[in-house]
């Protein structure tokens, strides 16, 4: 009786498939994302119009600022 067992190969065409596969991720060098350089990110982070939204808070707080001593 043919035990149950899953790793075992008994076609020799897909053995030789599996054993070229396994070759083949074996001589493949690892692949690492390369690094991401510190200096080069965004001051405002990604988002386009953080500038715009900086400024209009800035705005608003010299308002609530200045203002208050006119009257």
């Amino acid at each position: 009786m043919a035990t149950k067992d899953p790793d075992r190969i008994t076609d020799l065409a897909r053995y030789r498939r599996n054993r070229e596969r396994a070759r083949k991720a074996a001589a493949q060098p690892t692949r690492r994302p390369a690094p991401s350089p510190a200096g080069r990110q965004p001051f405002l982070g990604s988002r386009p119009r953080a500038g715009v939204i900086l400024v209009v808070v800035i705005l608003v707080l010299a308002a609530l600022w200045v203002l208050p001593g006119l009257f």
